[in-house]
């Protein structure tokens, strides 16, 4: 292993001697060489990437909606969120954790990157949930691709006026199933956040939509399908939404952005006839009442416009309605909530890296409404689900193995059992000879895969160990670890099950102990 990579790794798990004497708060303003073990107790894994692709977006930014404090920080123990090939280890505060087996620590981030679109990002916590991983995924402003259609258009602006008539059409290609169109009417004055006219020679116009079956949508769309926290009516209310399309709109006179208008503008979205309508049991048709929302990024919330009946032209479906502000909308089927758990069982001594897909099940179409990715540790793990209707399926993938168990009722509690992988434990342990020095270590997270693939396997090193059953002796693995705004990478040879690693004692010196 390479010597930058140890140190690292040693720097984010050695325990300073004078923690213990401090409060928690005050160990975060030293946070200079290393983390008190309770700091690593509850951690997150965040991984920000294009949705097509897979890649690492370039200059990603992670800012809190709000200031959390010294809540969360980074693997640092610094309020410096600077994200490093789409990646950020946070720790939450132990001053801050869960009091109760219920209780939720939840954290907001804006994500953003040029040429992106912006995501909202929650982190929660919880004592069944301490080793979070949160997928990423950005939608590009400027790429079709398959389910997805991103366009753009200007228009002539003659004094504060829009001088004709605009018309954008989305979605009209052979990769995407639905389409719609977003219309401008000729006089309309455009307005930024204060209500100020803005004044300029043009407007553009950006439109991206994603289609409601992709399993894209399902990566991007902000906050999940199933239990919102929404603002409808003025009130705060909880609903399960299952969207039946997902358009962002966004408008820029001469680079600043509008939110509003002197005049509604007109939306038609395309609903797929294919969706199935949970709320009617069916697939979706001319007459169905769905509603309409509209999401505010600055909080994290999505708002209720108004109800839109399903109207049907020639052999297509459409819901048609007009707005004057702008942000992402979606035609939804709104459902109650239903939660529960899932009670995971891993019958061996090691995490197990798994992805959980719930689906929901039409007369025509099976949509996976949730995907979650979680690191499985020894015995039951506790997975919080929403429910969508009455007939759910689960999927679970782990260790190369798929288990699926259909049926699944709403708010229903399955007892779920892994079975044992069939291939051989690997563990490797880092061996650090540094005297008087105690190198505890509750949780870190670290990525890993087989070299020449491109897939990374999500591991964490506990008590200086990580264990697979996901890698194989006799091969040679690529590790990843974050640290403080930095990824540092390297590759080592494998060549036994038990594969021990000792570190110069030199490297005790080079880090002041």
């Amino acid at each position: 292993m390479r010597r930058v990579l140890l140190l690292m790794m040693l720097v984010a798990v050695a325990m300073i001697p004078t923690a213990c004497e401090k409060m928690p708060n005050e160990i975060a303003d030293d946070f200079k060489l290393g983390l008190d073990v309770n700091f690593l107790e509850y951690t997150a894994q965040l991984e920000i990437k294009d949705l097509e692709d897979g890649s690492y977006p370039e200059n990603v930014t992670l800012t809190p909606v709000t200031d959390y404090g010294t809540s969360i920080l980074n693997s640092a123990g610094e309020k410096n969120f600077k994200v490093s090939d789409g990646n950020i280890i946070l720790i939450l505060n132990p001053a801050d954790r869960p009091q109760a087996s219920n209780e939720v620590k939840s954290f907001k981030f804006v994500a953003s990157a040029p040429g992106y679109q912006n995501s909202i990002v929650k982190v929660n916590f919880s004592e069944n949930n301490k080793t979070v991983q949160v997928p990423i995924h950005l939608l590009s402003k400027t790429k079709d691709s398959d389910g997805v259609s991103a366009v753009s258009g200007n228009a002539e602006i003659s004094e504060s006026e829009l001088k004709e008539n605009k018309k954008i059409t989305f979605g009209d290609n052979s990769s995407k199933r639905t389409s719609g169109t977003v219309e401008v009417k000729a006089g309309t004055r455009f307005l930024n956040t204060n209500g100020k006219v803005l004044k300029g020679s043009s407007v553009n116009i950006e439109i991206i939509d994603v289609d409601a079956n992709s399993e894209k949508l399902t990566k991007v769309f902000p906050g999940g399908f199933t239990k919102q926290t929404v603002l409808k009516n003025g009130a705060s209310e909880e609903t399960s939404f299952l969207p039946m399309s997902y358009t962002s709109i966004n408008m820029y006179v001469d680079n600043e952005e509008v939110k509003d208008f002197s005049n509604s503008i007109d939306i038609s979205m395309e609903i797929d006839q294919n969706l199935f309508n949970p709320q009617t049991g069916r697939n979706i048709k001319a007459g169905d009442q769905l509603a309409i929302y509209s999401y505010e990024i600055e909080n994290g919330t999505w708002v209720y416009e108004k109800d839109v009946t399903v109207s049907k032209t020639g052999n297509k479906f459409y819901a048609n309605f007009d707005t004057n502000h702008l942000t992402d909308y979606s035609i939804v089927a709104e459902l109650p909530v239903c939660s529960d758990i899932f009670e995971i069982n891993n019958p061996t001594d090691s995490n197990i890296q798994a992805k959980i897909e719930l689906e929901i099940t039409g007369s025509s179409e099976t949509r996976v409404y949730t995907i979650i990715e979680q690191n499985l540790t020894p015995g039951i793990n506790k997975i919080p689900y929403n429910g969508i209707g009455s007939n759910i399926s689960l999927k679970l993938y782990t260790s190369g193995e798929v288990l699926t168990i259909d049926n699944i009722s709403c708010g229903e509690s399955p007892a779920i059992e892994i079975p044992e992988p069939e291939s051989e434990l690997l563990t490797i342990t880092i061996n650090i000879p540094c005297e008087d020095v105690d190198l505890n270590i509750a949780s870190y997270p670290i990525k890993y895969r087989k070299q020449g693939e491109s897939q990374w396997i999500n591991g964490v090193i506990k008590n200086l160990k990580l264990e697979s059953y996901e890698m194989e002796a006799g091969n040679t693995y690529e590790f990843q670890v974050q640290f403080d705004g930095q990824t540092y990478t390297y590759e080592e040879f494998i060549s036994s099950t038990n594969y021990q690693f000792d570190v110069d004692s030199d490297l005790c010196s080079e880090i002041n102990f």
